[in-house]
């Protein structure tokens, strides 16, 4: 299993843990934040890896248009 795929488990279980800790009758604190911890890492170690986007002067001018 890579380290892409553990993340997203950690991202499905955060979200699953906030669910139903939202669901049950008494609301348990530690099961929120532990669901929120797991997608808060998750949700960071995912935007890691996303590239940086070209700058917006990347874009070549045509001399004849000036």
């Amino acid at each position: 299993m890579t380290k892409r795929s553990v993340y997203y488990l950690c991202l499905v279980l955060g979200i699953l843990l906030i669910l139903i800790s939202e669901f049950q009758e008494t609301k348990d604190l530690v099961i929120e934040i532990a669901g929120l911890c797991l997608l808060m890492v998750s949700l960071y170690q995912l935007s890691k890896r996303i590239e940086d986007r070209p700058t917006k002067g990347s874009y070549i001018e045509n001399e004849e248009e000036e």
